[in-house]
């Protein structure tokens, strides 16, 4: 009988705690009792690397001619490269310099992405060179940045902007006001401007100049010895003329620059000439006298 009551309470015993046991009261409850714990948590910090971009070729440029008195498109590619892919290249800041020390830089802050493979892009660049920039090596700079705004950029290619001799002039035909036989030192109603639409340097001017024929009595002659030219107002100290001769206006100097400045100085590739007549032979005809028969007045500039 006590043999049973045992085996009775020892099977109540193993239902009660078959339950704790499953539900971990007594792993909790051991642990509470010597500190030692079964579980814990732990934070997580990962950093994932970016490869900065790169520009393994740029296009060579050939040597250029400027275009007279206005821009120069030049076109270039380059690719660019990112070894995380070329999604992680930012096409909008692609861009391409042209730099020489001293000039101001030409850029193009818009390339156009073209060809793209699995890590690289290829874009063109067109950059706008004005007929003034300095002759001689320029540097071409291609950077783009990816979208982690790291950068890549090549200096390695330089490009030849060649020089060129160019110039406009106004206005293209000169008159005087009404000269009487005993006057001097007339000058001319406007001086001629001389525009420098190239990029050549420290330019002479020389005019070639003509006799002046009479329109009625063509036997009487306003002599190119009567005039002189200068670059200051009125020209009347300025250097005298020869028929059929160039003479190199003293003190007139056409410096490279933009022109549209309107300044007359060294530096905006402009300079003025103002024409006087000295005087006339008194025993000529009154009329008029005009250059029709024996040519017109030519400036030239030389380098």
């Amino acid at each position: 009988m006590k043999r049973g009551r045992l085996v009775i309470f020892v099977g109540i015993l193993v239902l009660l705690i078959v339950p704790l046991a499953s539900a971990g009261y007594f792993s909790d409850l051991w642990g509470k009792i010597t500190g030692y714990a079964e579980s814990g948590t732990t934070s997580l910090n990962i950093t994932i690397g970016n490869s900065a971009p790169t520009i393994p070729w740029v296009e060579s440029i050939s040597a250029t001619n400027p275009t007279d008195d206005t821009t120069k498109a030049i076109s270039f590619n380059f690719t660019a490269t990112d070894t995380d892919g070329m999604a992680n290249l930012d096409n909008s800041t692609a861009e391409g310099y042209f730099t020489r020390a001293g000039e101001s830089t030409r850029s193009n802050s818009s390339c156009i992405p073209r060809n793209a493979s699995t890590n690289s892009i290829t874009f063109t660049c067109t950059v706008y060179m004005w007929y003034y920039d300095e002759n001689g090596a320029w540097d071409i700079n291609a950077t783009i940045q990816d979208t982690n705004n790291a950068v890549g950029d090549n200096t390695t290619e330089t490009f030849t902007y060649n020089s060129l001799l160019a110039m406009k002039m106004s206005p293209t035909a000169l008159t005087w006001p009404s000269i009487g036989l005993t006057d001097t030192d007339t000058g001319s109603d406007d001086p001629i401007q001389v525009n420098n639409t190239g990029n050549d340097i420290s330019l002479s001017i020389n005019v070639t100049s003509y006799n002046l024929e009479g329109n009625v009595t063509t036997t009487d002659y306003i002599y190119a010895n009567n005039f002189t030219i200068d670059n200051v107002t009125a020209g009347c100290s300025g250097t005298y003329m020869a028929n059929a001769t160039s003479i190199n206006i003293t003190n007139a100097t056409l410096e490279r620059g933009n022109h549209s400045l309107n300044y007359n100085n060294a530096t905006s590739g402009q300079e003025r000439l103002f024409f006087c007549l000295k005087g006339v032979i008194q025993t000529i005809s009154s009329q008029g006298y005009t250059s029709a028969e024996y040519g017109s007045w030519t400036v030239t500039i030389i380098t």
